[in-house]
């Protein structure tokens, strides 16, 4: 099973501390530099055995989106990437002879960290995420969870939804899979959750006699995994379980077959027009045939 997720926010969100948690190692490196002058798309991979199943993980981490003065080139950039990995696709699909396994490159999911400022989106998550959204499932969360209290994070999911209302703005849609995650939170909907609210942590810490996964503050310690503090266990089982394949299926499905759909009809445009424009081979030659006469 393969599958390729493109995390992108602003620096400080917690984007590696999450990525790290997600896989359980340090898939980005703890002494990397951080702070960019502009957007670098930076790929990372790891293998992660989730019940059993064997899962490659292909990260896409788009470091020092939005931190700079001038962040005008940034979803640009942003959609060129899918668009180049959905054009890497089309172009093998329509070879001859098709390369034997060829790597899969196509963003099959985008996790937009946004920070929790009471306020909603900026206009530049809008911009983002309206562009994203049509080329992948967009799942926006909620970063630095930890610092929130319970009316905190209700008022952020409320405003954050609002500005993705007002902007038509879709994201992804786990209701179709939730069936088998749903004892997870009995008599809950998961669509109230979203945007989930993430805290992550790479320490670990022995409570009650079981290690967990933990985050360490001054005034105390936040178990990651624990529902009543974090979204992150629903996130990683949703990700790396129940809504896998149908992340992959809508990618396939889709957001794919609307980028080849689109680029075939354009090309199929291009050829016909360039027919209209040449004169036919049979009017060349009676044309040739007439001077020659005279």
């Amino acid at each position: 099973m393969h599958l390729s997720i493109l995390v992108v926010g602003e620096m400080g969100t917690g984007k590696s501390t999450f990525i790290n948690t997600l896989c359980d190692e340090d898939v980005i490196p703890v002494d990397r530099a951080h702070g960019r002058d502009e957007l670098s798309i930076e790929n990372f991979n790891t293998t992660i055995f989730e019940g059993g199943t064997k899962i490659n993980l292909d990260i896409v981490l788009a470091s020092g989106f939005g931190d700079s003065v001038d962040n005008s080139t940034c979803t640009s950039k942003l959609v060129k990437y899918i668009d180049d990995q959905f054009e890497a696709a089309l172009k093998e699909e329509c070879k001859i002879l098709r390369t034997h396994q060829s790597n899969d490159t196509r963003v099959h999911a985008s996790i937009y960290f946004i920070r929790p400022t009471g306020r909603g989106l900026r206009p530049l998550d809008i911009q983002c995420m309206r562009a994203l959204s049509e080329r992948c499932n967009v799942i926006p969360v909620i970063s630095k969870g930890d610092l929130l209290t319970v009316e905190e994070k209700k008022e952020n999911r409320e405003c954050i939804m609002r500005d993705l209302r007002n902007a038509e703005i879709p994201n992804y849609d786990f209701t179709a899979s939730f069936e088998d995650i749903g004892e997870m939170l009995p008599g809950v909907n998961i669509q109230d959750l979203i945007p989930m609210t993430i805290v992550s942590g790479t320490e670990r810490k022995i409570i009650d006699n079981m290690e967990y996964k933990v985050r360490k503050l001054p005034h105390g310690i936040v178990r990651v995994d624990d529902p009543a503090h974090s979204d992150f266990l629903l996130l990683r089982t949703c990700l790396l379980g129940a809504c896998l394949q149908d992340l992959k299926d809508m990618t396939e499905e889709v957001y794919y077959e609307k980028y080849r759909t689109k680029k075939l009809s354009e090309a199929s445009k291009r050829t016909n027009l360039g027919s209209a424009r040449s004169p036919s081979l049979s009017k060349v030659k009676s044309e040739a045939s007439g001077i020659t006469a005279k």
